[in-house]
This record gives C-alpha cells, sequence and structure tokens, in this order.
C-alpha cells in the first residue's frame, strides 16, 4: 500500500506538523499506565474482537478529541511484554468525536479531520521486549499519551521520497504524492493518491 494523505480543506494550509501538534495537545493525555487505567474512560476498544482486531479507537478522557488506528492489531495485556499493541499498523485517523457505527468505529459528522494511511508498519510479538515494543506499539501509545512524535517521524520517512516533510502543508504534502516520488525506482510508492477535498469516513 502506497502513502496516502487526506483531510479536510480546513487544514489545507496547514502544516502536518502543526497540526499533529495542535490534535495532540488537544487530546492530551490518556493516562492509560499501570494504577491509571479505567475502564470505558481511558481503555479505548478493538474492533471486533476485545483485545485484538482491524481497529483500535480511543477518545480522550480530556476532551472529544479521538482517533482510530486500522490494521491487523493485537494487546497483549498481561502477556509479556505487558500492555503492548502490536502488529501491522495501515492507517491512523485523527479527529473528535469518534463513534462506534455497529460495524467498526468513524467520526461523527464533521468530526473527521485527516488520515495517513499506507503507513506500512509492522511489529512482531516475538520481537518486543520490555524495552522495545516496537513501532506499532510507539505510535498507537504515543497518541493515546498525547504524543505525536513516533507517528510524525514515521511520515518523515515515507515523506522523504517526494521531497517533503510534515514541516509542508496539506496541500503542499498532496501534491507531491500525486506526482509521485523523486526516484522512479522505488516502485511499491508509484500511483499515490492524495485527496484535498472533505471527506468523511463511513458512519
Amino acid at each position: 500500500m502506497s502513502l496516502s494523505i487526506t483531510y479536510t480543506t480546513t487544514y489545507a494550509n496547514w502544516t502536518v506538523s502543526d497540526y499533529l501538534v495542535d490534535w495532540a495537545g488537544y487530546f492530551g493525555d490518556a493516562d492509560h499506565r499501570i494504577g491509571e487505567v479505567e475502564d470505558g474512560v481511558n481503555t479505548g476498544g478493538f474492533y471486533p474482537g476485545a483485545l485484538e482486531g482491524t481497529q483500535y479507537a480511543l477518545t480522550s478522557p480530556n476532551s472529544d478529541a479521538g482517533f482510530i488506528a486500522e490494521g491487523d492489531l493485537t494487546y497483549t495485556l498481561f502477556a509479556s511484554p505487558a500492555h503492548t499493541v502490536y502488529g501491522d499498523l495501515d492507517s491512523i485517523s485523527l479527529g473528535t468525536d469518534v463513534v462506534s457505527t455497529g460495524s467498526g468505529f468513524g467520526f461523527a459528522s464533521g468530526g473527521w479531520e485527516a488520515t495517513f494511511s499506507g503507513l506500512g508498519l509492522s511489529t512482531d510479538v516475538a520481537d518486543l521486549t520490555t524495552t522495545d515494543r516496537g513501532i506499532v506499539h510507539d505510535v498507537v501509545y504515543g497518541l493515546m499519551s498525547g504524543d505525536a512524535t513516533a507517528l510524525e517521524g514515521v511520515l518523515n520517512g515515507l515523506l522523504d521520497d517526494y521531497g517533503v516533510s510534515t514541516a509542508d502543508t496539506f496541500d503542499v504534502v498532496a501534491a507531491a504524492l500525486a506526482a509521485g516520488p523523486l526516484s522512479v525506482e522505488s516502485a511499491e510508492t508509484v500511483g499515490v493518491q492524495a485527496y484535498a477535498d472533505d471527506l468523511a469516513l463511513a458512519a
């Protein structure tokens, strides 16, 4: 899957970095730590399973900000390393008013803001340790903690092929993705699409 960034026109002239900082600041810290976990408050949920699924979503206990991670995700719970998300992470969607649709998670009308797809991140549980929980966990847990640093690092690594970065505006990034990678040698990133118009996730 190739990188695709979709977003509402509200953020067209924002840099991706500024948007991530703004969203993370509004989300705050869900405080999902040992001794601080409150079921239904800062736990979020998987779909379709209790500890695994194609989606994981969390609404902040501090605001109406939320995110939806999509891929093939599993949570270790108490298995070592405890409280770790691993598997394949394909996309992250950010916004407000996360809702259950009956067939997964989405955003209420007007709540969706941006989606970063084609991330291509993967972590094998066999490779995890208590000190290195892998990039999938780093991205998801970072967002849970109000820190988009790991996600931004991943995006910059992918955007480098297109000669842009998160320091550029969404519109500039979209144009670069539509034009394709700077080097034609990377066949797996050919055919990128980026949409600048308002989109709504299925509700």
